[in-house]
């Protein structure tokens, strides 16, 4: 009787102990889906023309390049983004570059020593852009329709600025 007393106690030690519950799980987070048109609305800070606004670019057709003015791919792919709007101004395309939040008017001056930053340009200081469009790399092109909706690329090499000047030119109907 002994003997089945302790196994039974054995049995119901076992009962008791805390097993681990699982309890319900947290759905996994939604990934951030980004808007389908650009926000023209979103705060930008001129840097060199005080009267521009990025609102100035709705109902357009525009190419931007968010940058850092210290990346050496955003160097790289600037003077490109100028020849755009060489190329492009006079049938219609509207060219802006915008600085990441986290760019010092330091840097900002010395990319346009360097580069000559003579497109629209504006500082993303509030980083509201980056938020919404960012991609966590950059340069981040955009080729943006006059009703908002837009293409990017995030790469500098040949290929790709020959993919956007492709789109460029599909964009405004030129042969």
């Amino acid at each position: 009787m002994r003997i089945l007393s302790i196994v039974s106690l054995a049995a119901l030690c076992s009962l008791a102990t805390a097993q681990p519950v699982q309890g319900p799980t947290a759905p996994p987070a939604a990934p951030k889906v980004k808007p389908t048109r650009i926000d023209f609305a979103i705060p930008l800070k001129p840097i060199k023309q005080k009267d521009l606004s990025f609102e100035m670019l709705k109902n357009r057709w525009s190419l931007l390049m968010y940058f850092s003015p210290t990346c050496g791919h955003c160097q790289h792919t600037y003077p490109y983004i100028r020849a755009d709007r060489d190329k492009y101004e006079k049938r219609g395309l509207a060219v802006a570059a915008i600085a990441t939040g986290f760019a010092s008017p330091d840097d900002i001056t010395a990319f346009d020593k360097e580069f000559n930053l003579d497109v629209m340009a504006f500082q993303d200081d509030t980083k509201k852009f980056s938020e919404v469009y960012g991609t966590g790399s950059v340069p981040l092109i955009l080729l943006v329709a006059p009703n908002g909706t837009y293409q990017t690329w995030n790469a500098s090499d040949s290929a790709t600025i020959a993919s956007i000047d492709t789109a460029i030119k599909k964009a405004l109907k030129i042969k």
